[in-house]
C-alpha cells in the first residue's frame, strides 16, 4: 500500500521527456546490477546520466553497450563527459570520437573546451556534426581551472551561439568540487550576482540551462529561486531521490517555501516555475 499526500508542489513536471526540470547525474562507472537497481527505484526522476571524466573508454565495450541499452530501454538520456571530446580535439579525432559516440549507441554527446580551446567555427562545426549523426547535443560553458576565469560575456555569447545552432541545453560548469568555480565561492555558495549576470546575458532563457549543483545546499538554493523545475546537474546516485524531495517540497530545506508554507496560510516564497 502507498501512502498518498496532496501534491504539496503541483507544478513540478513529473511526466518525461521534460524540456525543464532536468536531473542529469553524474556516474562514475556505476555496474550494471547498481544502475538496474537505481532505475528501478528512481528513474521517473532521471533524466540524463553522464559517464564522468574518460571512464567511457576504460572499460569493456560489451559492458558499455550493455549499460548504455538498459538507460536507454527505460526513457533516460546517457552520453560520455566532454573530457573526451576535449582529448579528441587535442589529438585531432574529433571525427572518429563523434562515430565511436554514435557507434556506441549513446543517445546525446557532449561538448566542451574548458581545458583546450578550440575555435568558435570548430565548436560550430562539431555541433552539426554530432547533429546530422542523429545525436542530441549538450555544450558545457566555462573554464574547468579555477584560476581562469571566463568574462560573464563570453560565457553569454557562447551559451546563445551553442542554442543557435540547436543544442538541447548548454551546461554551466561547476565540477565535482562545486567550489571555487563557475558560479560558486570558495566555501561552494552560488554568487548570486554572476547568476544575474548570466541569465541578464542570455535575455532570461533559464529553461535552456543545466545548472551543475553537487551540493544539497546549492540544489536547495537553485529550488527556492527558480522553482521546482530549475535544471540540475553533476547529481551523484546516492542524491537522486533526495533532489527530488526538494523539487516536491518533501524536505525541510524547501518546504517552507512551498505553498502554502507551513508557516504561512497565504503567502509563498516558491516561484512558480513552468
Amino acid at each position: 500500500m502507498t501512502y498518498m499526500l496532496k501534491e504539496i508542489v503541483p507544478d513540478r513536471i513529473k511526466v518525461k521527456p521534460r524540456s525543464s526540470g532536468i536531473t542529469m547525474m553524474l556516474d562514475r562507472c556505476q555496474g550494471l546490477v547498481g544502475t538496474e537497481d537505481l532505475i528501478h527505484m528512481a528513474g521517473e526522476y532521471l533524466d540524463q546520466i553522464k559517464l564522468s571524466f574518460g571512464t567511457s573508454i576504460l572499460v569493456s565495450e560489451s559492458f558499455l553497450r550493455s549499460k548504455i541499452d538498459l538507460v536507454i530501454d527505460n526513457g533516460i538520456d546517457i552520453y560520455p563527459g566532454g573530457t573526451l571530446m576535449e582529448v579528441a580535439y587535442q589529438q585531432q579525432n574529433d571525427i572518429e570520437y563523434i562515430n565511436w559516440v554514435k557507434n556506441c549507441g549513446f543517445s546525446m554527446i557532449e561538448i566542451s573546451n574548458g581545458i583546450y580551446s578550440v575555435s568558435r567555427k570548430k565548436r560550430d562545426d562539431t555541433i552539426k556534426r554530432s547533429k546530422d549523426a542523429g545525436l542530441k547535443v549538450i555544450t558545457e560553458v566555462g573554464e574547468k581551472d579555477s584560476e581562469v576565469e571566463m568574462p560573464i560575456s563570453q560565457i553569454c555569447e557562447d551559451i546563445i551561439v551553442d542554442l543557435d545552432h540547436g543544442v538541447e541545453k548548454v551546461i554551466i560548469e561547476g565540477r565535482e568540487s562545486g567550489k571555487n568555480i563557475g558560479v560558486y565561492d570558495n566555501e561552494g555558495n552560488i554568487m548570486d550576482k554572476k547568476v544575474d549576470a548570466i541569465l541578464d546575458g542570455i535575455n532570461h532563457r533559464q529553461n535552456a540551462i543545466i545548472w551543475e549543483a553537487p551540493h544539497q545546499h546549492q540544489q536547495a538554493s537553485f529550488i527556492r529561486r527558480f522553482g521546482s523545475n530549475v535544471n540540475l546537474g553533476n547529481i551523484l546516485p546516492r542524491d537522486i531521490l533526495g533532489l527530488e524531495a526538494l523539487r516536491q517540497g518533501l524536505r525541510y530545506d524547501c518546504l517552507l517555501y512551498t505553498s502554502p508554507s507551513p508557516r504561512d496560510a497565504t503567502l509563498s516564497r516558491m516561484p512558480s516555475s513552468a
